[in-house]
């Protein structure tokens, strides 16, 4: 009997692992950004670089900025093998006076959510 619930732990464990080792997983570059002092009015932009370091080829379902004056640019449902990058442009339309910070959320599959953000300083 505790040979059987060993064994059986054991495989619980084992798939466990297997599971985990095949999930989604990425790699971002940019994930917090400085913007520095940013003139009001005055849009600005940076890119997000999403590596895909799983095992299986991911797809980019989705952006999501977290206000209206960030908006995202990417190419929807883009799929990325293994070791391949996504590129992901974030723009601000620099309406904040003062310091700032904006997130936007990246959806892959797999239901993995990335959140990035940027800070910055509105200045007149």
């Amino acid at each position: 009997m505790k040979f059987l619930f060993v064994l059986i732990v054991f495989l619980g464990t084992s798939l466990g692992a297997v599971a985990q080792d095949n999930a989604a997983k990425v790699s971002i570059k940019n994930e917090t950004y400085n913007m520095g002092k940013v003139t009001f009015g005055k849009p600005v932009e940076y890119w997000v670089e999403v590596t895909n370091t799983s095992k299986e080829t991911l797809k980019l379902e989705g952006v999501r900025a977290g206000c209206g004056c960030t908006t995202p640019d990417f190419t929807p449902n883009q799929t990325f093998k293994p070791g391949e990058t996504v590129k992901i442009k974030i723009q601000f339309n620099g309406s904040v006076l003062g310091k700032f910070t904006r997130f936007t959320d990246i959806i892959i599959s797999g239901g993995l959510v990335k959140q990035t953000s940027f800070t910055g300083e509105g200045v007149q």
